[in-house]
């Protein structure tokens, strides 16, 4: 029997004090998160029993959707304890009604689940999230107001207008305190649960902090600027935003909009503090929105980042490979053009020497037939002379690039058709072999295209090089534009090969004639 694997049993007892303790604790807090957000509401009310910012409803959001449905029991009890609470203290009588306004409850938490279980769940990573969010919020408000306000004892004593005018006040006072609340505890939640970035928080709490004191120092060395301050409310959200992404956002906009709530309280006005709600709704809205289209920019920036690093990888390996494709085309041109030399041209050699001998040994008749032969050798020849050139330029081995631009065949092809050559040398720096056999490719593959398509009468070669750069530009002055077709399958698909092997880039003009520019990184 092996005893590597340990198997631990947990007994019922232990499971069932573990999920009570849960639940407990989801309890305690809500309540005490109720209070509090309570106790600020109580100070912002204009209306008598009325708030224009509920936090509460911020709260009850906030724990809704942060936690599983296992936990919507204790957070609908805790509900009715606390409004149980409250009214002990407005009737001095404590009476707990588990059912009062449950149906209300029942359509409040469907609402929720339908939203938490659809396409698009209330979150706060992404555009849809966030405008679930915003939706989840306004529908769940004027549920509960417009849907259920018979329920509430404050609307019996309300008709016509009046009612219409309160359960939209109502609502948007919930709908503010859900909207300033909820997205601040679901950011501390998810930022719980995952591992937070210490360096990034403590930069945020830092400027968070500082953004704080300095609108308080403002706003109490200059109350009268308070409405400026206010419209300006929207501002470090924006650059939180930028910075920070989603949670720079909705930590900017707690921070000021907790700043309007200071103030509202503070001045108890009723006009202020309804244009305070204003305020605090559009930055809530905005900060959501903002800050999540800052973290998905963000997040395709680093998945552009990634995709470039990994694109830049491969352009580096098919240089690489190309390089070696080259160095192994001209490696067997090399060797093809060796073989050449060391047998066919040697043996055309004594062809054509015997054929002499032959030539003095028989009579006229024989003579004719032997100078054909003569010519038939000396084409030969001559053609596997210019094969063995085309596979590799001796004349770059023997004379190296300089001279094998400016007097080597090159210069013998153009003046046998006729055509003026020049060439502008400035070589700074010992170019590598592979560069020097790419430039003598290109340039041959222009010369011959230059006789044979372009209709020229001048070429120019110019070729400079420094520590940075090699820049070669060929030039003639004729009327036609080569292209590949014209050439056999290479013409400017074969140069552009050559300098695009090498890391470099090759661009083409056909104003006044025809021109070539290579650039090549030394």
């Amino acid at each position: 029997m092996s005893w590597s694997r340990v198997i631990t049993f947990t007994p019922p007892a232990a499971n069932i004090l573990r999920v009570t303790t849960k639940q407990l604790t989801v309890c305690i807090a809500y309540l005490i998160a109720l209070a509090a957000a309570s106790w600020v509401s109580n100070h912002l009310e204009t209306v008598p029993q009325s708030s224009a910012i509920f936090l509460p409803a911020g709260i009850k959001l906030a724990f809704v959707i942060i936690f599983p449905t296992r936990y919507w029991p204790v957070i609908w009890f805790a509900s009715r304890l606390y409004a149980a609470y409250l009214g002990s203290f407005y009737t001095q009588q404590w009476h707990l009604n588990l059912f009062h306004g449950v149906w209300q409850e029942a359509i409040y938490f469907a609402i929720i689940f339908a939203f938490k279980h659809s396409r698009w769940p209330p979150t706060i990573k992404d555009s849809k999230g966030m405008l679930s969010l915003i939706l989840l919020a306004s529908v769940a408000t004027a549920s509960k107001w417009f849907l259920f306000a018979s329920s509430f004892e404050f609307t019996t004593w309300l008709e016509g207008k009046q009612l219409l005018q309160y359960q939209l006040n109502m609502t948007l006072g919930d709908l503010t305190g859900s909207l300033f609340i909820a997205p601040f505890l679901i950011l501390c939640a998810n930022r719980y649960q995952r591992a937070f970035n210490l360096q990034g928080g403590l930069k945020l709490a830092i400027a968070v902090i500082a953004f704080t004191l300095l609108v308080l120092a403002i706003y109490l060395l200059r109350p009268d600027i308070y409405s400026l301050l206010r419209l300006a409310s929207l501002l470090p959200i924006i650059w939180f935003s930028y910075h920070f992404g989603i949670t720079g956002a909705i930590f900017a906009a707690a921070a000021a909009n907790g700043l309007i709530i200071l103030e509202a309280s503070i001045s108890q006005d009723a006009t202020n503090t309804y244009i305070s709600q204003l305020f605090i709704l559009t930055n809530a809205a905005t900060s959501l929105l903002l800050g999540a289209a800052a973290a998905e920019l963000r997040q395709k920036n680093k998945i552009l980042t990634v995709t470039n690093l990994e694109l830049r990888a491969l352009l580096e390996k098919n240089q690489q490979l190309a390089i070696k494709m080259v160095n192994v085309q001209e490696s067997e041109r090399k060797h093809l053009s060796q073989e050449l030399h060391d047998e066919l041209g040697q043996n055309l050699t004594a062809f054509k020497t015997e054929l002499a001998v032959l030539a003095s040994m028989t009579d006229q008749r024989a003579t004719d037939i032997v100078t054909a032969l003569k010519q038939n050798a000396n084409a030969m020849y001559d053609s596997v002379y210019h094969l063995m050139h085309y596979l590799r330029p001796r004349e770059l081995d023997e004379l190296g690039l300089a001279k094998a631009l400016s007097q080597g065949k090159f210069k013998s092809l153009m003046h046998k058709e006729k055509m003026q050559y020049t060439t502008h040398l400035c070589l700074n720096k010992q170019l590598s072999e592979e560069h020097q056999i790419a430039i003598y490719r290109i340039c041959q593959e222009a010369v011959t295209n230059c006789i044979k398509h372009s209709c020229a009468s001048e070429l120019v070669i110019s070729l400079d090089s420094n520590s940075d750069l090699i820049t070669l530009i060929i030039q003639d002055n004729g009327n036609t534009v080569t292209t590949a077709s014209h050439s056999g399958g290479y013409g400017l698909a074969f140069i552009d090969e050559r300098a695009t092997a090498l890391g470099g880039q090759c661009a083409f003009s056909n104003e006044q004639g025809f021109t070539i520019t290579v650039t090549f990184p030394s």
